[in-house]
């Protein structure tokens, strides 16, 4: 197999999966992956993933590819926070939840942090599909209970000050009857008063 037509298969992909390379071409010698990388035609992100050489990502491009380097897992947290535009400070690594153990992954694009959570509470999760990108990503409602979930102390007011929440956009975008429907399945009494404390904030009755 040849660089041209590694490229002519796979060039408009946004992330590479050598299995499915191996599959396409029914086995590969895996040298030429080291020769193109030492030919600066293809980048290693993660462990069987490559991308081509000078495509850089966009932030929809990150999280394509932190959804499939290490799944399951979807995008959430902070980088699911600025995607609803529920706090305004911009985040510079791509953060998603996983049922694995934690993880940080440092690539040429970017930093990825996984966070691990149970099996039973991996829900609530929308796609998006944007031109070459695919991505799962908490919906409004899950981020915003995975957030208080994950923060020490975020039954308390002074804490849910520090968050800087964009309230405005919490009224319009949050369904309230799913986020207490999910809220039931954490089990958590803390998570119950966190989002009393939210519901308040955000004057929606619980």
């Amino acid at each position: 197999m040849t660089f041209l037509e590694f490229s002519k298969v796979f060039a408009n992909d946004r992330l590479i999966d050598i299995r499915n390379v191996c599959t396409y071409f029914n086995g590969m010698d895996r040298r030429r992956l080291y020769e193109w990388q030492n030919r600066g035609l293809i980048s290693k992100i993660a462990s069987n993933y490559y991308i081509m050489a000078g495509k850089p990502l966009d932030g929809q491009g990150l999280k394509t590819v932190a959804c499939q380097i290490y799944a399951p897992a979807y995008i959430g947290l902070a980088s699911a926070l600025s995607w609803y535009n529920f706090i305004p400070e911009a985040v510079f690594q791509t953060i998603a939840i996983t049922t694995r153990r934690n993880k940080y992954i440092t690539t040429t694009l970017g930093d990825f942090r996984y966070h691990s959570i149970k099996t039973g509470l991996f829900f609530g999760i929308s796609v998006v599909v944007r031109d070459n990108d695919h991505f799962f990503i908490s919906d409004p409602e899950k981020t915003l209970l995975d957030h208080l979930y994950f923060t020490a102390d975020s039954d308390k007011k002074e804490t849910l000050a520090g968050m800087r929440l964009n309230t405005e956009e919490i009224r319009r975008i949050v369904d309230r009857k799913k986020l207490q429907n999910y809220l039931q399945l954490f089990v958590s009494t803390k998570l119950v008063r966190a989002v009393r404390q939210l519901t308040e904030m955000t004057y929606v009755e619980s």
